[in-house]
């Protein structure tokens, strides 16, 4: 299938954990300093997360922290990457169930990333990261083109669309959700269900109109 990538080749470098781990004990040292750094962010904040506090929260001393991760950034990059990971795998399942449905139910699988999300500790400080650092958006990219490549296979087989432009509308709709599902991570609850139920529509429309063309 056609993939559609906007992804610049000079894209920045995505900040480098050290070491991968191969035993039991080195994971769950990584494990460690990825819980602290959760917790630590989920309670204070990024801008006061600072490399030695997450080691003293781990119960590492600070170069162990460095052996397997060069920065801060680094840190935050795995942990957005374990969170990220998590909710594409436990949420997968429920997408297909719901994009198989007579009409796909668009609401529910907004809400279901949203509520993972939320219910993630530390994803929600690390989104100020992540917007920040232009390096980091990688690993969103990265999860946005593994929905994209699913949608794309539904469009192909609920319309018409030619593979191109099935990878082009999957894309586009990949996109603009992870965009309004950021955006209702860092606001108030009522203006979240607002933004969820208006790119519901939005993309029920888009599905409806590309089932009929």
């Amino acid at each position: 299938m056609p993939r559609v990538n906007r992804i610049p080749a000079d894209k920045p470098q995505l900040p480098q954990q050290r070491v991968r781990p191969v035993q039991a004990r080195s994971r769950k040292k990584i494990d460690a300093i990825l819980d602290a750094t959760a917790d630590l962010l989920q309670r204070y904040g990024i801008d006061a997360v600072t490399t030695l506090a997450i080691a003293e929260k781990a119960g590492v001393p600070p170069a162990t922290v460095y052996h397997y991760f060069e920065n801060r950034l680094a840190i935050f990059a795995a942990l957005a990457r374990r969170i990220i990971d998590a909710v594409d795998t436990n949420l997968m399942p429920i997408l297909a169930e719901k994009l198989a449905a007579p009409v796909p139910e668009i609401r529910a699988i907004l809400q279901g990333l949203f509520d993972a999300y939320a219910q993630s500790p530390g994803y929600v400080p690390v989104l100020t990261a992540m917007r920040a650092e232009p390096a980091l958006q990688e690993l969103v990219r990265e999860s946005n083109q593994r929905s994209a490549d699913f949608l794309a296979s539904v469009l192909l087989r609920r319309t018409r669309l030619s593979p191109e432009r099935a990878a082009r509308v999957a894309w586009i709709i990949s996109e603009s959700c992870e965009i309004v599902l950021e955006q209702a991570l860092i606001s108030d609850a009522q203006e979240a269900n607002a933004l969820l139920d208006e790119q519901s529509t939005m993309v029920e429309v888009l599905f409806l109109h590309y089932a009929q063309s």
